[in-house]
């Protein structure tokens, strides 16, 4: 495969330059010691009992079962780091190496397969905070971003199959173990690549180059031969809305214009005679249908293929080769590309302190929890254009588990997923959601079904005898008599942690 020579590569594609724009992307993550991510205070809670000691009283409220899954990236790098860096600090880590490492793929594809023609490739990087990332979904976008430096390696080690072989018989299986979406993305850009490159007929070359990828069956088998169970579930009105959603953050015009602006640029692009760079394109439209055939949500797990988008967008912008449209043009894409970029990334950073701010207010509540307690949680949560904004603490309780050794509401525990399950099960208030309340004028329900209730609705439900304490963040109680039960210990705003005085019957 005929690459650029790399003295003749556009400054940015120059591997110092890589390096500074990957390095750089991390930037936000400085300001915050926990990654302002909607599930990443989930992850840490489930660290703490994924690491607790035997004598540890979270063992009398969860347990911990290793198993293979295709879901176990981040638990693998935190379990090998905690003795150093401890749980915070170590899922800290792999949050911030996640940008990261997906601009250093994203700028290695180009390098290969675009470097005249990549003007496009800041429109590409804005997607590195996407609304996946921001989301959370750790596991996955660690896996993609890895993903998308496999594809970079592949195609650089060409001269080289032995060593190529041998490393990716390894690596496949063990991304589709970080995640099985990521491990998929890998095998498909590698397959697609090789096949657009050979031609899809010499199934025997074909065979005998992408032979590494099949290794990837391992794990896959594995991990079916563990619980199964869960949903299979199509919503095709979610995938419309992920489009919009694609850099979801802090304001939704801002952000749709973003989006919409990413679509104009492949279409225009089209219009002028840039194409997708072969042989990249099958990589680009097979990442779109995998997007498309995928479900909404697969044994438990939630927007499986709205995450894909924002990787096929990627790959279809920093693919895109202008080099035959006319320079103004083609400065001009670039240059706008880089300003929103900028905007963008000084929008993200601003909003990552804001968050790390409101964070340290709300986990004050921590210091009036006792140690083993049991916590119930409500976070409040909207709908609509209002929630476009997430004040990212549907899981931040669960940080008490973490700090406190405490129970809470707010885990996952999906048996074909999760290697987490829940022994203390309060009926109804045992697992997330059920931490979930709506502001009011939010109806119907969830994504997934849920009905969207509020606080004056879910307190009569609360098994208020069977916990310690009741922490509500962003709530508050509604009008009317207080239950007698409710002793406030700590406020802050229209947040607030109550005791629970058990009254024992006469």
């Amino acid at each position: 495969m005929k690459t650029f020579p790399p003295s003749q590569a556009p400054r940015v594609l120059q591997w110092r330059w890589i390096a500074v724009l990957a390095l750089v992307s991390a930037l936000p993550f400085l300001f915050v010691p926990v990654p302002p991510l909607v599930d990443v205070p989930g992850h840490i809670g489930r660290f703490a009992v994924q690491m607790a000691p035997a004598d540890s009283v979270l063992h009398r409220y969860f347990s911990f079962d290793w198993r293979p899954t295709l879901n176990l990236g981040s638990d693998l790098v935190v379990q090998a780091l905690h003795p150093v860096l401890g749980p915070i600090a170590a899922m800290w880590l792999v949050c911030a190496a996640v940008p990261v490492l997906t601009m250093l793929g994203l700028l290695g594809v180009a390098r290969r397969l675009n470097p005249r023609g990549a003007a496009a490739l800041p429109w590409a990087l804005i997607l590195v905070y996407n609304d996946s990332f921001l989301w959370g979904f750790v596991n996955y976008a660690l896996s993609a971003a890895l993903a998308l430096c496999g594809f970079a390696l592949w195609m650089g080690w060409d001269a080289r199959p032995r060593l190529r072989a041998a490393c990716f018989a390894l690596l496949t299986p063990a991304l589709f173990l970080a995640h099985g979406e990521g491990g998929a993305l890998l095998a498909l850009w590698i397959a697609a690549f090789e096949a657009e490159r050979l031609g899809p007929w010499r199934l025997k070359t074909l065979a005998a180059r992408l032979w590494p990828l099949g290794v990837a069956a391992v794990p896959v088998l594995l991990a079916r031969g563990g619980e199964q169970g869960g949903v299979t579930l199509w919503n095709w009105p979610s995938k419309a809305d992920a489009l919009f959603n694609l850099v979801r953050d802090q304001n939704l015009v801002f952000d749709v214009a973003a989006a919409l602006a990413m679509v104009a640029v492949l279409i225009v692009g089209r219009m002028c005679g840039a194409r997708i760079a072969r042989p990249g394109a099958w990589a680009v439209w097979g990442s779109f249908a995998l997007f498309l055939v995928a479900p909404f949500q697969l044994s438990g797990t939630a927007n499986v293929d709205a995450r894909l988008l924002a990787h096929a967008m990627m790959l279809a912008l920093v693919l895109q080769d202008w080099h035959g449209t006319g320079p103004r043009l083609r400065r001009g894409v670039a240059v706008a590309g880089a300003a929103l970029l900028v905007l963008r990334f000084a929008v993200t950073t601003a909003s990552f302190i804001g968050y790390g701010r409101d964070y340290a207010r709300q986990l004050a509540a921590l210091d009036h929890i006792a140690p083993g307690s049991r916590v119930l949680n409500l976070t409040l949560s909207d709908c609509g254009a209002r929630g476009w904004r997430q004040p990212r603490t549907t899981h931040l309780a669960a940080l008490a588990t973490a700090e406190r050794d405490a129970w809470v509401n707010v885990h996952w525990a999906v048996k074909a997923v999760h290697l987490l399950q829940v022994r203390y099960a309060p009926a109804g208030f045992a697992t997330d959601p059920s931490q979930i309340v709506y502001a009011p004028g939010c109806t119907g329900t969830t994504g997934t079904g849920n009905p969207r209730l509020g606080i004056a609705q879910v307190l009569p439900r609360l098994p208020l005898d069977q916990v310690d304490y009741l922490w509500l963040i962003d709530v508050t109680l509604p009008p009317g008599p207080r239950d007698p039960r409710l002793v406030p210990v700590w406020q802050s705003n229209d947040s607030a942690l109550y005791a629970i005085h058990h009254i024992k019957a006469t």
